[in-house]
C-alpha cells in the first residue's frame, strides 16, 4: 500500500521490481461525502483541529496538543477534539473536547464521526510509526487537509501540498503549529488545500481506484 512496503520488498526480501505494485488502500467509508457539500466548506475564525486514533502515545498525541496551545499562544483561537482514545491527564484545556470512542457500525455514532469531519478544518496526526494511514483517505475524501509525520508509508496517503503536509519526525508542537497558522490565515491557500483533498481521494484514495490498479497489476503478472 506504500511506497516504503514497496522498498522493503526490494531491497530487505529481494524482490524483483517488476514484481511489486504500489497501490494505496482507500478510505474506509462507505459513500463518500457529497462533493458539492464539499465544495462549499467555510473557514470560520476559529481553527478546529481533529486528533482521530486509538494510541496516543504512538499517534503522537503530546505534539497534537502543544500544537494546539501553541497556536492558541499565537493569538488563534483554536479548538482541538481528540476522538479515538483518551489523553493522559495531564492534557487538559478548556477548548480540549475527547470523544473515546465512535463505532462506525453504530449509524448514530458514524453520523457523529462524519460531522466531526465536516466540523474539522484540519486533520493532525503527529504520528510516530504507521505503515499507510487509512485515516489520511478518509480526511481527504471530507476535504480536510492532513498534518503529519514523513514517516513509514505516510507519504503514499499524504502528498505534500496536495493534501497536507509532512513534516520531520523530529518536528515540534510549535512547528506543526506554523504550519497550521501559516495555512488557516491564507484563506486561499486552506481552499485550494481542501479542494486538491477531494481530488486526490477521487482520484486515488478510494477503493475503487484500488480495485482497478491491482486488475492492471494483476493482467500484467499472468
Amino acid at each position: 500500500s506504500s511506497g516504503w512496503a514497496s522498498n522493503s520488498a526490494i531491497h530487505d526480501f529481494h524482490i524483483s521490481r517488476e514484481k511489486v505494485f504500489t497501490i494505496p488502500f482507500g478510505a474506509n467509508i462507505e459513500q463518500a461525502p457529497n462533493k458539492e457539500k464539499i465544495a462549499g466548506r467555510k473557514i470560520s475564525d476559529t481553527c478546529r483541529l481533529l486528533f482521530l486514533g486509538v494510541d496516543w502515545n504512538r499517534k503522537g498525541g503530546n505534539i497534537a496538543f502543544d500544537a494546539f496551545v501553541q497556536l492558541n499562544d499565537m493569538g488563534i483561537d483554536a479548538e482541538l477534539t481528540v476522538c479515538g482514545c483518551i489523553p493522559p491527564k495531564k492534557f487538559t484545556h478548556p477548548k480540549l473536547t475527547v470523544i473515546p470512542f465512535l463505532d462506525k457500525n453504530n449509524a448514530e455514532q458514524k453520523e457523529k464521526l462524519d460531522d466531526l469531519f465536516f466540523y474539522t478544518d484540519f486533520l493532525i496526526l503527529p504520528t510516530r510509526k504507521e505503515c499507510f494511514g487509512i485515516v489520511f483517505c478518509e480526511a481527504s475524501a471530507f476535504g480536510v487537509p492532513s498534518i503529519t509525520t514523513d514517516t513509514g508509508g505516510v507519504s503514499s496517503a499524504v502528498t505534500e501540498g496536495k493534501n497536507g503536509f509532512l513534516l520531520p519526525v523530529y518536528a515540534t508542537g510549535r512547528e506543526y503549529a506554523q504550519v497550521i497558522a501559516e495555512t488557516f490565515k491564507n484563506k486561499e491557500k486552506y481552499h485550494s488545500l481542501s479542494r486538491q483533498s477531494r481530488e486526490l481521494y477521487d482520484l486515488s484514495l478510494n477503493w475503487d481506484a484500488w480495485g482497478e490498479s491491482f486488475k492492471e497489476a494483476y493482467s500484467r503478472l499472468k
